[in-house]
């Protein structure tokens, strides 16, 4: 049973701030020793986006980790949408307006998985659907990291948290379209009026219009969606199982990390700010439950399981429903796949103040 520390949001006040907290949590699961190179894995949010994990709370975690005697570097891996982290020059703009620089944080900002979102190692991890995965070079090759993930709601894995950060955050490009790629949609022709919105949102070329009626490129598509929200006439239509399959391959993948750093991971999940959507989204959404706190483990299964379960109770009280009610999809299916191939135990241990 793995132990997950909690700090609770209405603990907050006067000598005990978050960043109390965070002080006080991050000795329980820091796996930095002196000198290492260490990640610190965070969502700087995209251009737009206001409730990502606020850069003080970063600053906190990289100050603490030099104290432990390492050497960090902020870090975040490009996106298959067309937004403004797409190349790491966008990224690393967009991170610097959000307040992510090296002068704001006392370390350095990088794109783990370079320029154009191709550098990356492979490594196997055995699964019923992938038997490997890419990862993040930068990420790949650390020492150590420190994720801190921002909990929030998804529509596609229904939840966003530790596991999610490992098995899509983690990853370059084509392990990311290794996740998406269940998600290729078609084309409903008597829905489609031939308007070539949905054109501007693939950056790969995928969507073309023909004789007035789009066309999906199934080889150039990578079933990232994007395209999704901007058919005003729902033509665009993904499978039905897509939510399940990429549930699974979350999963499967979120074990490519925790492989190549095997017990150099520790876990932070910010609780606050409990959007709907993605930090991948460029605005946010109203918040479907109140602040919770942040938890802490060497578990990313664990971690993620005590924070639904703290969001669930939450929400319970204040008659909110539970979490699966958010986007109608259930978010243990990728914890039980990341479970299945050792990332962690969603049994665990809550600890307290």
């Amino acid at each position: 049973m793995s132990e997950v520390f909690f700090r609770a949001a209405e603990e907050i006040g006067p000598g005990n701030t978050q960043i109390d907290q965070i002080i006080d949590i991050f000795p329980k699961i820091s796996p930095v020793r002196q000198g290492d190179i260490v990640a610190i894995k965070i969502h700087p949010g995209e251009l737009g986006n206001t409730t990502y994990v606020r850069p003080v709370i970063v600053k906190t975690v990289t100050d603490l980790v030099k104290e432990a005697g390492g050497i960090p570097f902020i870090t975040d891996t490009t996106v298959l949408y067309n937004g403004k982290r797409f190349n790491a020059a966008d990224l690393l703009c967009t991170a610097a307006t959000n307040g992510f620089t090296h002068a704001s944080m006392g370390a350095p900002v990088l794109c783990a998985d370079g320029l154009r979102g191709e550098d990356s190692v492979t490594v196997e991890v055995g699964g019923e659907i992938l038997d490997r995965i890419t990862v993040a070079s930068a990420i790949a090759k650390a020492d150590s990291m420190i994720m801190i993930s921002h909990c929030k709601g998804h529509p596609a894995s229904g939840f966003g948290g530790a596991v999610k950060n490992l098995g899509m955050g983690c990853l370059d490009k084509a392990g990311k379209t290794a996740v998406h790629e269940v998600a290729r949609p078609d084309i409903d022709i008597d829905k489609c009026v031939g308007c070539k919105k949905c054109l501007k949102y693939c950056p790969w070329g995928a969507i073309t219009v023909d004789g007035g009626k789009a066309f999906v490129n199934k080889e150039l598509c990578r079933g990232e969606l994007s395209c999704l929200g901007s058919c005003a006439y729902q033509a665009i239509v993904p499978p039905a199982d897509a939510p399940l399959r990429m549930q699974e391959r979350l999963g499967e993948a979120a074990v490519g990390p925790v492989k190549l750093l095997p017990g150099k991971i520790g876990y932070i999940n910010w609780i606050f700010d409990l959007t709907p959507g993605c930090d991948c989204f460029n605005f946010s959404a109203p918040v479907f439950s109140a602040d919770v706190g942040i938890t802490a483990s060497r578990d990313p299964v664990a971690i993620d399981m005590a924070s639904l379960d703290l969001i669930n109770e939450k929400m319970r009280v204040t008659k909110r429903g539970c979490i699966n009610d958010v986007w109608g999809i259930d978010p243990m299916i990728h914890l039980q796949y990341a479970q299945k191939l050792g990332a962690g135990s969603m049994d665990y241990e809550l600890i307290r103040r």
